[in-house]
């Protein structure tokens, strides 16, 4: 309830948060690290005061949105980049201090990757063989030098190397930010939560395109995306307080997302899983649209850290169409009114975005936006993509394309037979053909695929020689795949990797139809793709696991080597007992002779 008097907020009372949020530097302030941090209080208490280093912030939070009992809240935390790495600490006023890590002035950030922070069914969680946490708690340690001495006597090759990198070198804290690929936060329990959804996706499927949203279910629903942040985020799931130091408590999602700040985009599950590919009567129907909207709007404040008044506004489609056309957006006007909003690509109608990290870029593509059937991405959104692909300066050697849905995967040719012949039934809580259509590689979106993997490599194989690296989620195992033109073997900027983790949370495959899915998909990645005359997408041996798919929990490390230049992406891989390390080079552009073997 709403009083009258703002109370004050102690540390320990904070519904949710601190979640810490990565911004790239500006033109006029290229050394600045900037970092947003956002927090969930309530309604009735004084927003608390930031301290950097000790140091009181007098500065305002920006309110990201506020209802009758809570008010989320982003503060701004702005940091010059020194000579040499720094940790910064900051609290808000109570006995619990939070750390991350800052990179040297001319130093490329060390990235963590996740993704899939969920569950899709109740069922799922049965599945389980260690703790829902243990993902996130391995790479906690693994960012931690102090925990992770802690743990030595366990410590594989790569660990003792990280150790003697890192620690011993006086850099206690390993990542300097999270990319997060899609599925933060799993909202399909919504069909069995809220009773009339239940009801509608119980219907014949013929029947929901013509289901009335009234008013009191249209406010449920953006009530029930608003508050699962709240539940699904908060530390130790609202069991436990923070302690004075984070990583003295609970190893989990949110001390993650505490202490180091990411870039994210969205995939299916953050609205519901397979939004985008189910046929077009079910996307134009009001339950669809009602779903998406509250979706967009709760992914903007939560995980973009925007203010609600923001949003740019957006018209679905209430009319079944196979290609969904959106206006773009002018994301320059949405950054005038707001210097912490993320670098969004200009003159598209998604939440794309891309930054620049010294020898490093990354592109953050919205896939779901605009996804269809027939479609992952539209016209606007191609050309915002080369646009800003052009204007990348000479100093990124490197690039890397997040895509929540890997573009290098076996294709499931089976899958497709079946859905054809209308074996797989179209449902929002069972169905599969939703999966199928997903893919890159499905039949319906191959002449997309074949567009980026041209856009791509023409982008690395220009005047100025680059590598392009993919790093995707999703499919739950981890995988190295590998599309290369005819001629990547002497030039090796038209090969590109596809680095796929999944899933830091949601289990691996492992029942017993899972296991003979997973053969046949093993057969597939080992016999290689065609995907045009000109490329082919091999599916490469993950070092060190002994296949080309690892069905296990995981999440992946990517780190610029900056005085060769390398990318080192390196697997974790959850086993039955600890965990095991895979690892693997991507030289930067360069005569294949010159690439010193190994490596992709």
């Amino acid at each position: 309830m709403v009083t009258a008097k703002e109370t004050p907020v102690a540390q320990d009372v904070l519904l949710m948060g601190p979640v810490l949020g990565l911004r790239a530097s500006t033109a006029d302030a290229p050394a600045v690290w900037r970092v947003t941090a956002l927090i969930v209080i309530r309604a009735d208490a004084a927003p608390p005061e930031l301290t950097v280093n000790g140091k009181a912030d007098p500065t305002a939070p920006r309110t990201l949105r506020k209802t009758n009992d809570v008010q989320v809240l982003r503060y701004a935390i702005a940091v010059k980049r020194l000579a040499k790495e720094q940790v910064v600490a900051y609290s808000f006023g109570g006995t619990a201090t939070w750390r991350f890590a800052v990179p040297a002035v001319d130093q490329a950030p060390r990235f963590s990757y996740v993704s899939c922070n969920g569950f899709s069914s109740a069922n799922a969680i049965k599945d389980l063989q260690h703790h829902a946490q243990n993902v996130w708690s391995d790479l906690i340690t693994n960012h931690d030098g102090a925990l992770l001495k802690a743990h030595e006597r366990d410590w594989d090759e790569h660990q003792a190397w990280v150790n003697s990198a890192l620690s011993d070198n006086g850099i206690p804290l390993r990542f300097h930010a999270m990319l997060m690929g899609g599925d933060q936060i799993y909202m399909d329990s919504i069909w069995d939560d809220i009773e009339p959804l239940k009801n509608w996706s119980s219907l014949p499927v013929a029947d929901q395109p013509g289901f009335t949203v009234d008013a009191k279910l249209a406010d449920d629903i953006e009530r029930y995306y608003f508050e699962l942040y709240i539940n699904r985020w908060r530390y130790a799931r609202g069991k436990a307080q923070w302690p004075p130091n984070a990583y003295d408590g609970t190893l989990d999602a949110a001390c993650a997302f505490a202490t180091i700040p990411s870039l994210v985009m969205w995939d299916d599950h953050d609205i519901f899983d397979g939004w985008g590919s189910y046929s077009p009567e079910l996307q134009a129907s009001a339950v669809f649209r009602a779903l998406f909207m509250a979706a967009r709007r709760n992914f903007w404040v939560y995980q973009l850290q925007m203010p609600d008044e923001l949003l740019p506004p957006m018209t679905l489609p209430d009319r079944p169409t196979r290609l969904p056309r959106f206006d773009p957006i002018d994301w320059n006007e949405v950054e005038k009114n707001d210097p912490y909003a993320p670098s969004f690509l200009a003159q598209q109608p998604g939440f794309s975005h891309g930054s620049v990290f010294g020898s490093l870029a990354v592109l953050v593509p919205d896939l779901r936006t605009e996804r269809s059937q027939l479609q992952v991405i539209g016209d606007a959104m191609w050309d915002a993509m080369t646009q800003w692909l052009t204007a990348l300066p000479d100093t990124v050697e490197h690039l890397l394309f997040v895509s929540s849905v890997p573009v290098a995967h076996p294709k499931i040719r089976l899958a497709e037979a079946v859905l054809n012949f209308n074996i797989l039934r179209e449902s929002v809580t069972k169905g599969l053909s939703d999966d199928v259509h997903d893919q890159w590689s499905n039949d319906d979106h191959e002449g997309q695929r074949k567009r980026l993997v041209r856009n791509l490599i023409a982008f690395a194989d220009g005047p100025r020689k680059r590598r392009v690296t993919m790093v995707s989620g999703d499919v739950h195992v981890a995988a190295w795949g590998v599309i290369e033109a005819n001629d990547a073997t002497t030039n090796n900027a038209r090969r590109l990797n596809q680095l796929t983790s999944s899933a830091v949370v949601h289990p691996a495959p492992s029942g017993i139809a899972d296991f003979f899915f997973l053969s046949y998909m093993e057969h597939k990645a080992k016999a290689g793709e065609v995907i045009d005359t000109e490329h082919r997408l091999q599916m490469m041996e993950l070092p060190g696991a002994g296949s080309n798919l690892a069905p296990r929990r995981n999440w992946l490390a990517i780190e610029l080597d900056e005085s060769t230049k390398r990318l080192w992406a390196t697997w974790r891989l959850e086993q039955d007992e600890g965990f095991s390390s895979h690892m693997l080079a991507v030289h930067p552009a360069r005569s294949a002779d010159a690439d010193g073997g190994g490596g992709g």
